[in-house]
């Protein structure tokens, strides 16, 4: 039963646990002190839409105000951990390739709040390849070569209706920092922690010991296993967690939702750009994007065969990051000719054609070339002259690909 006294003290005891004074309340959301501490004091409450001010000002939901439930002693140590929205699908998509961690984890995301429209017989979220395809490339990971340019988590959730703030560990005392991610999923929403080394980055949908212990799922790039896990009833545990410098993404409801053959278009924009450079951006040759990638490494070919190495170095792992780069363009290009209506199909497909063949290409190359192990640099050089042809053809075909899509995505672009 609703009580205006309990709702009050809840109130306030919220406020206070965000540093908050009642006059820093009023001046938030434009009303007075003395309205706030009737609210406290239980006398009225909020109108409906100034409650849903205070909610999102207090990082809480209506009903933890309305209907509070019993507050745990100071220093308690409990466990909260949130339950997806909505019943989730076991994953139908393929483990390999899936090394990418951001559109894996943005595909989380969508499956924990609940928002994947597409449902199964069992009214259970469908759980496959289609969102990590898209966010793949909505964030940009798959274009180019693999380290194509990365957008930002807040544009990438926009697809979902909601949005972000990211926080920097250095910018805050470890207690803030401990309580900014307990506070996000004690509002009902994931946090995701970035860490700045090469480990486990944490999607956390539950915390113990005050936020100290998060609860959560790990992904990790170039872990295909793990970037293919979205059981949220098998949490792990993250203890001291915040040791670590790394970045915080508080995930947020958004005030407006990005259409998906929007981000298609914006994609399909960035992707072209990306894909037709020309021009070496880093002092790492296989580090960048585009049709140079191609030139680079045909380069690092001769470069070893000129160093008269027997050992072919820079076919692994190289290769396998290609394939799924070309893998994921294809698959986003198919998903584009059923999500967006303004687009000559028969260009795309002549497109995704030319990708089929280059990853055909590399499909034997992986199989039946990079198992063989030259005996000595005669056999190497040979080796090496062959993968040298099978780029040039590659680079061919993508040349074709782009040429095809051109007309369809220089007019996006106007």
């Amino acid at each position: 039963m609703f009580d205006n006294v309990k709702a009050g003290k809840q109130i306030a005891l919220l406020r206070k646990s965000k540093d908050l004074t009642q006059e820093d309340v009023a001046r938030e959301l434009n009303i007075s002190p003395q309205a706030v501490s009737k609210w406290e004091n239980g006398h009225t409450m909020p109108e409906l839409s100034v409650l849903v001010e205070l909610t999102e000002l207090l990082g809480c939901t209506i009903d933890q105000i309305l209907f509070p439930a019993p507050v745990p002693a100071p220093g308690a140590n409990f466990e909260q951990t949130l339950l997806p929205y909505a019943l989730i699908a076991d994953f139908s998509g393929r483990r390999w390739p899936r090394s990418m961690s951001k559109p894996a984890i943005l595909s989380a995301i969508k499956l924990f709040m609940g928002l994947e429209e597409r449902r199964d017989t069992m009214n259970r979220q469908i759980n496959d390849d289609t969102e990590y395809i898209l966010q793949a490339a909505f964030s940009g990971v798959s274009f180019g070569y693999s380290w194509g340019p990365d957008d930002d988590w807040e544009s990438c959730l926009g697809a979902y209706g909601l949005t972000c703030q990211v926080h920097a560990s250095a910018g805050f005392a470890q207690e803030s920092f401990i309580r900014m991610a307990a506070d996000n999923i004690k509002s009902g929403y994931p946090v995701v922690v970035i860490p700045r080394e090469y480990t486990d980055t944490i999607l956390a949908t539950g915390f113990s010991d005050q936020g100290r212990i998060l609860r959560g799922i790990p992904f990790l790039d170039g872990d295909d296993d793990k970037n293919s896990v979205m059981s949220f009833g098998q949490l792990k545990s993250f203890p001291e967690w915040y040791a670590k410098e790394s970045e915080l993404v508080l995930v947020r409801p958004g005030s407006k939702k990005i259409a998906v053959p929007d981000k298609c278009r914006e994609a399909l924009v960035r992707g072209y750009r990306l894909l037709s450079n020309e021009r070496h951006l880093t002092d790492q040759p296989l580090v960048g994007c585009g049709l140079v990638i191609y030139d680079n490494w045909c380069e690092e070919l001769r470069r070893e065969t000129r160093q008269e190495l027997v050992e072919i170095r820079c076919m692994f792992p190289h290769i396998f990051i290609h394939y799924e780069g070309k893998l994921r363009i294809r698959e986003f290009l198919e998903l584009c000719t059923h999500l967006v209506q303004d687009i000559d199909k028969s260009a795309f497909t002549a497109a995704i054609s030319k990708y089929e063949e280059i990853l055909s290409i590399c499909e034997k190359c992986v199989q039946e070339m990079l198992p063989m192990t030259p005996a000595d640099a005669a056999e190497a050089r040979a080796q090496r002259q062959a993968y040298i042809g099978i780029l040039q053809r590659c680079r061919e075909l993508e040349e074709e690909a782009l040429e095809a899509i051109r007309p369809t995505v220089g007019a996006m672009g106007r």
